[in-house]
């Protein structure tokens, strides 16, 4: 018979600038679609592994992606654009976490505009060692969503 003893979990919440994450990457050609912009691929890698960071921030450890609830492309982006994904917890339920994401771009190499180019929201939860679901401490302020 399996162990089922309980996982504690720190009683204390955290706010959701603790969990704050952003990646940037330089997208090349090598990202492009035959279109000649960045293909949504790369942009929907960022975005996940800029979410898994800031759940797995919130979580004190490893949390997967149980589902994209949404995924907005707003403006094309281009080779030589340094892409921005900026994520952060929007909710922590018992287990499960909803993760923001803000997506920018601007030139690699100027100071210039900064262009929001995507937007997202993502659900992942929080597993164990074996792969089972585990408890995540709770957010005090569920108003600062990233997107």
């Amino acid at each position: 018979m399996a162990d089922r003893t309980a996982v504690t979990v720190n009683a204390v919440p955290k706010a959701p600038a603790d969990s704050r994450v952003v990646l940037a990457h330089i997208m090349s050609e090598h990202d492009t679609n035959l279109y000649g912009t960045i293909h949504g691929g790369v942009v929907m890698k960022l975005i996940d592994d800029a979410a898994a960071a800031a759940a797995g921030r919130h979580a004190d450890g490893p949390a997967v992606t149980v589902s994209v609830d949404r995924m907005t492309f707003h403006a094309p982006v281009r080779a030589g654009d340094l892409l921005s994904a900026h994520a952060e917890l929007a909710r922590a339920g018992r287990t499960s976490m909803t993760v923001g994401v803000r997506v920018t771009a601007e030139r690699w190499n100027a100071a210039g505009p900064v262009a929001e180019v995507a937007t997202a929201r993502l659900t992942f939860v929080a597993i164990d060692a074996d792969g089972r679901p585990r408890p995540v401490p709770a957010l005090t302020d569920a108003e600062a969503a990233t997107d």
